[in-house]
């Protein structure tokens, strides 16, 4: 790993998750949960990544990604924690888990959209 500093490592993170590569940011936080075992929010990452209720697909490339990532961006403070829908940049839904907003939203319709849970 190239990372020095937990911090280092969690900007990594971040910075996978932003372009969409779950499965990189996944293997980072496990490998970083193993050197810093003491460290919260290294051990929160990979709680969160390395659920195995949490569907990782890789994200093709889709002209509204930004505008969803910008208001997850945006919009974070007031929605940690909360699993979140959104289209063309616009909440949908939001709920306390990815349960929860499947049925508000519908399964069928949550195709269409994207989802996450904000960190």
């Amino acid at each position: 790993m190239n990372a020095d500093t937990p911090e280092e490592l969690i900007q990594a993170i971040d910075l996978a998750l932003g372009q969409g590569n779950f499965n990189q940011a996944k293997t980072l936080s496990d490998q970083a949960s193993q050197d810093y075992p003491n460290h919260d929010k290294i051990q929160r990452y990979a709680r969160i990544l390395s659920s195995p209720n949490v569907p990782f697909q890789q994200l093709s490339r889709n002209p509204n990604t930004p505008l969803n990532l910008s208001w997850v961006i945006r919009h974070r403070q007031d929605y940690r924690g909360r699993w979140v829908a959104l289209e063309k940049g616009h909440l949908i839904a939001d709920a306390g888990s990815l349960d929860q907003l499947f049925a508000q939203v519908g399964k069928e319709k949550m195709k269409d959209l994207f989802y996450t849970i904000v960190y």
